[in-house]
């Protein structure tokens, strides 16, 4: 008989537990409720987590690459590497060119931190290349120039990288000719390029 009493309290005990678990996780607050996360954005814990890197903001509003579409004007500053002989040098002169620009525009695509970047120098495309932003913040962000086939005389290697904002870009490039015992690396420099 003692055990039939120990076995229904212990049922009853359990049954009490199942019940007090069940209603106080019935009670608890869905966090989640009322956040809307945008552009891929998951909530978690009652705040947006944002899972492409190209995108930021309490909801993930923000898309960098949004602010930085059009065009950046400035001068780029070009030097030569140099060989031994003055005579191969004679061409090769450090001089600063007007009139540089690099545009930066979007497709299509979902993926937030891809954009095509476009250097002129004076109105005559020097490369067009794929580039993705990385280090993506409020202030700015930054960005690799993969090495592309292009530039001057489009036999050249190029390669660099750059940032950008929604205000300026900056943009460092090496330029590796195919002989580069004959032609000078060229070292192409455009710093704090105003959006225009």
């Amino acid at each position: 008989m003692k055990s039939i009493k120990y076995m229904t309290l212990g049922v009853l005990i359990a049954v009490a537990m199942f019940c007090a678990a069940t209603y106080v996780s019935s009670c608890s607050k869905d966090g989640c409720k009322g956040v809307t996360c945008l552009n891929q954005g998951v909530c978690q814990g009652g705040s947006c987590k944002c899972i492409d890197t190209g995108t930021g903001g309490t909801n993930c509003e923000i898309v960098y690459r949004l602010l930085y579409k059009n065009g950046y004007l400035g001068n780029a500053v070009i030097t030569y590497s140099h060989f031994d002989s003055l005579a191969l040098d004679s061409g090769y002169i450090n001089h600063t060119d007007n009139d540089d620009s690099i545009a930066f525009s979007i497709g299509t695509d979902s993926f937030y931190n891809k954009m095509t970047m476009i250097w002129m120098d004076n109105k005559v495309q020097m490369l067009s290349t794929q580039i993705t932003l990385q280090n993506n913040t409020s202030s700015g962000s930054t960005f690799i120039v993969p090495a592309t086939q292009g530039g001057p005389g489009d036999s050249f290697s190029v390669s660099g990288n750059g940032s950008v904002s929604s205000t300026s870009a900056s943009l460092n490039l090496t330029a590796v000719p195919p002989h580069p015992n004959i032609t000078p690396t060229i070292y192409y420099t455009l710093s704090n390029c105003p959006k225009q």
